[in-house]
């Protein structure tokens, strides 16, 4: 493997290395060598590796979630269709056995609330058959009972953030659309409480140390905003599609002017940088001469990047999580995602012959009456005082 290209000194040119994809370059051009190094010096470099290593880390979890939803694909659909078509086969029996004599009172209304739990499950998938099912056997249909659960949850969000989510009247048809709502007063919550603190902060009595301090750091923005602009700039002097007559670099040019106005939208130094390396407007020379000039301008602005990723990567993580429904206070690695993998499709096949065991218990009216009981009990069991009934998981076993 090749060396990598560094800066040693302020004084020392950087060693020459074999060419390296330019995404490298830009991060190994920059870096300060091992000699002796500043302060500052150490600190841009721990930044570099900062970005280096989290926007790695990045595309490496969108790699492992697109080729875990490949083999979920092949493995957890085809059992999860089979899973619900046995639900709703289940469902469908309930349904027509109810229209049948010889159930008591309590009979029925056992066998209603599983009907309701099954199709309520199925429902959320979309399946509107369900849905009316659903709502000719319980006492409330699922968008009135949506409706209710959104109001419950509006009444708590309100007793938590301490004031009212919307208008007095408004009603929220779902808890997505309440949550998104409690979400967006919550930040604005947030941003009120900020510009309040900032405004008391800049009614007191500012010392000559902070004003120094805040003037130093209103440069060092000023700077690394200047920083970006003029790479920007060259980026689209260089590149602007409509100065270009041949059609396969129009698109060409058309392309990387897209990723330079997304890199300039977030600041994003490195983008603009390997760009500037790709369309071979800089060389490795150049940066080395940048780092050099614009040291403060170049950290603040790696600094502010390395926030960015660490939100985008935590966000990334909790998306990906969700999508795959994993356990809640779980730690995501590409092991766990391949363990709740087997967890999930060996949880499909235990559902799956449960159901099948239920299915023909049934059909004997004296052993489906005894499976009432069971079921009844076993969801008295499994209630929960924050979600209701788990509707989604596998009947009990007759036994």
């Amino acid at each position: 493997m090749s060396p990598k290209k560094r800066i040693h000194s302020d004084n020392q040119a950087p060693a020459q290395a074999a060419p390296v994809p330019s995404a490298e370059l830009a991060v190994r051009a920059l870096k300060f060598g091992t000699g002796p190094m500043s302060p500052a010096q150490k600190r841009f470099n721990q930044l570099l590796g900062q970005t280096e290593t989290l926007a790695k880390k990045i595309e490496d979890i969108r790699q492992l979630a697109d080729a875990h939803r490949l083999v979920a694909g092949r493995t957890l659909a085809p059992l999860e269709q089979e899973r619900n078509a046995l639900m709703r086969q289940m469902a469908l029996w309930l349904d027509a056995r109810l229209k049948r004599k010889g159930l008591s009172a309590k009979q029925k209304t056992m066998a209603s609330e599983i009907l309701c739990d099954l199709a309520g499950a199925l429902a959320s998938t979309g399946d509107e058959a369900m849905r009316d099912l659903y709502d000719r056997h319980s006492e409330m249909t699922l968008d009135e009972e949506e409706k209710a659960d959104a109001a419950d949850m509006k009444m708590f969000m309100e007793d938590v953030l301490g004031e009212k989510i919307g208008d007095d009247n408004a009603d929220f048809e779902s808890l997505d659309e309440l949550m998104r709502a409690s979400m967006a007063r919550m930040q604005q919550k947030a941003a009120d409480e900020e510009a309040a603190h900032a405004s008391r902060q800049s009614k007191r009595k500012t010392s000559a140390a902070q004003l120094k301090s805040e003037a130093k750091t209103s440069a060092e923005f000023e700077d690394a905003t200047g920083a970006l602009r003029t790479i920007y700039r060259q980026l689209v002097s260089a590149l602007h599609p409509d100065r270009e007559s041949d059609p396969a670099e129009h698109l060409r040019k058309t392309a990387l002017m897209k990723e330079a106005n997304a890199a300039y939208e977030k600041r994003d130094l490195l983008g603009l940088l390997q760009l500037q390396l790709r369309a071979e407007l800089m060389d490795a020379s150049q940066l080395v001469g940048m780092a050099k000039e614009k040291l403060a301008a170049l950290t603040a602005l790696l600094k502010d990047r390395v926030k960015v990723l660490n939100d985008e990567l935590f966000a990334l993580e909790q998306q990906v999580m969700g999508e795959f429904d994993f356990p809640m206070f779980s730690t995501f690695s590409a092991a766990a995602l391949r363990r709740h993998l087997k967890d999930s499709e060996l949880n499909l096949h235990t559902e799956i012959t449960l159901m099948k065991q239920d299915l023909a218990a049934v059909q004997d009216d004296a052993r489906f009456k005894r499976w009432l009981r069971e079921q009844h009990q076993a969801r008295q069991d499994d209630f929960d005082p924050f979600g209701g009934f788990d509707a989604s998981g596998p009947f009990h076993p007759f036994r």
